[in-house]
């Protein structure tokens, strides 16, 4: 079982440049066209160059996310879990 860590929670079009692939790649896998203001969480498989992106929006809880993870044989690191648990709550606080 591999470990998946969060890198960061982005602006789409303020991320990293590398990183924008695995966004774009994404955004082809939902057929969904990425919109400056987008929020996109970037997740990397530990040990490897795997990155795991989701739209933010799309998210309704983490378990959602943990489900994805588990498909690649990952899990998410106690730290991220929480750092995204505060994240998304942080989200529906605004809604």
């Amino acid at each position: 079982m591999y470990s998946a860590q969060l890198v960061g929670v982005y602006n789409y079009g303020e991320m990293p440049e590398e990183l924008s692939g695995f966004v774009y790649f994404q955004a082809a896998r939902e057929n969904r066209k990425p919109r400056r203001g987008d929020k996109v969480v970037v997740l990397v498989i530990e040990g490897t160059a795997s990155y795991v992106v989701a739209f933010l929006d799309t998210l309704s809880s983490v378990e959602e996310l943990e489900q994805r993870l588990q498909e690649q044989d990952a899990i998410l690191t106690q730290v991220s879990r929480a750092s995204l648990e505060r994240v998304l709550r942080e989200r529906l606080d605004r809604v």
